[in-house]
């Protein structure tokens, strides 16, 4: 399965990062990193049509600034086959019901039908407006999403954030981290 990571100009430092982490974690999965550069309202549509060219029936969609730090293959597997018919996404990460309920569309792993994805990206602007807007689209649908114990385990907070500086490296493990700061 395709892994569509999208990240924006200033992500690009952690890349490498992810890219180590994604390679040890996610092993045998096709990843594609996508580096959205211009007006943050077009964010949605460069997503939408990167994803029209692609042929798959289900993808994996986050943006580029979560450091992946484990991997469950038999939760992955269990919510990858759910996803059909009305479940048209599946989360991999760790969430509440609370958090699922209000946010059912996400930027963090999360497995959809591309279809679906593309569409409701089509009637999105920004990252925030995919989550915001796109969950209250979702809920006006008769479609679902699931979530169990994450198949993909992370810190759900960005790495990256106006709300410290630099790089918060939470979660990643100590192993990691050593050859990550040679990188």
């Amino acid at each position: 399965m395709k892994v569509i990571l999208v990240g924006y100009p200033a992500s690009q430092q952690i890349v490498p990062a992810s890219r180590y982490l994604a390679k040890k974690y996610l092993p045998g999965f096709d990843k594609h990193y996508l580096n959205y550069v211009g007006d943050i309202s077009g964010w949605s549509r460069f997503v939408a049509t990167y994803l029209t060219h692609l042929k798959d029936e289900k993808v994996i969609f986050a943006l580029d600034d979560y450091l992946v730090s484990g991997f469950n293959k038999e939760v992955y597997e269990d919510l990858n086959q759910k996803v059909k018919d009305e479940v048209v996404c599946a989360k991999l990460h760790d969430t509440t019901e609370e958090e699922h309920i209000g946010y059912p569309v996400t930027t963090q792993y999360t497995i959809w039908n591309r279809e679906f994805l593309i569409n409701l990206l089509s009637q999105t602007t920004t990252p925030w407006d995919f989550e915001i807007h796109g969950s209250s689209i979702f809920n006006n649908l008769k479609v679902k999403s699931i979530y169990t114990v994450p198949a993909i385990t992370y810190n759900t907070s960005s790495c990256l954030s106006s709300r410290w500086q630099g790089v918060d490296w939470k979660g990643v493990k100590q192993e990691d981290l050593k050859i990550i700061q040679n990188l």
